[in-house]
């Protein structure tokens, strides 16, 4: 039997319409777009220091003693040779010898002094006589010092004192060399105070003769004196003595003046 013309159209047009919704079903779909994930960098960390930088040099000597003249007023020392004296406070114990030793009525501050233009060369025997050792010094500083001005050499130092670390500082000028320490946490006002009073002798006019009749009135004075006054006085009558050939006044009333006695 033979199909109409136009069915027979229809049928091939059918085939082929299902033929190419074949194809198109065969074929993949596109990928979906993979999303951007956007990373946020972390904030820097911040360092935390857990120990003390070092202290710089001069972390005492220069507060303590640069441009100040507030010294201690009491007792006056001074050192034979020296052309610069000064003062600790009143209730300090002092003993001369080789080095002239200060101590605090405490204990925990003390100070050593002694003749000499080169630090360098008595620092050691100066920390002995202040009864510390094993110290390490900062480089030293120029400083302006006291009522009068004075250029100084200072430095400040770690030392050992009975196996305990202790803090220490030296101070130089006109022949005048001085070495103190003290305990941590102990009261360093007076010791550096003794510093800051330091001053140039003032030589007196009176005349060598003069200064030395004075002491020769304190070594009289001592033969009648009871033990251990009088070996006391025969002591400073030396020091005065000494002080009175190189003319310098001051220096003979510091030993007098132990006794009540002073040379006019």
């Amino acid at each position: 039997m033979r199909l109409p013309h136009y069915l027979l159209v229809g049928t091939m047009l059918l085939t082929a319409c299902q033929s190419c919704k074949k194809d198109e079903a065969d074929d993949e779909p596109p990928p979906m777009p993979t999303p951007t994930t956007t990373v946020s960098a972390e904030p820097p960390q911040t360092t935390v220091l857990t120990t003390a930088e070092p202290a710089g040099p001069g972390e005492f000597v220069r507060p303590e003693l640069d441009n100040r003249s507030d010294g201690v007023s009491g007792k006056v020392i001074s050192i034979s040779g020296a052309k610069a004296n000064f003062n600790v406070a009143s209730d300090w114990k002092t003993k001369k010898g080789e080095s002239t030793v200060a101590t605090a009525a405490d204990g925990a501050s003390r100070l050593a002094a002694a003749k000499g233009t080169d630090p360098n060369a008595l620092l050691e025997k100066l920390a002995t006589a202040n009864g510390i050792s094993g110290c390490q010094w900062g480089g030293p500083l120029s400083l302006t010092v006291g009522k009068d001005n004075l250029s100084v050499q200072a430095a400040d130092g770690k030392c050992k004192k009975g196996g305990a670390d202790v803090n220490a500082a030296w101070m130089a000028t006109e022949g005048l060399v001085i070495v103190g320490s003290w305990d941590n946490g102990a009261d360093k006002s007076d010791m550096f105070g003794a510093m800051r009073s330091v001053a140039k002798l003032k030589v007196g006019k009176v005349g060598v003769s003069k200064l030395t009749a004075c002491c020769q009135v304190l070594k009289q004075n001592a033969k009648s004196a009871p033990p251990p006054q009088n070996g006391f006085m025969l002591q400073a009558a030396v020091t005065c003595e000494a002080a009175a050939r190189n003319n310098n006044l001051a220096a003979v009333n510091a030993a007098l003046q132990q006794f009540g006695m002073q040379c006019k």
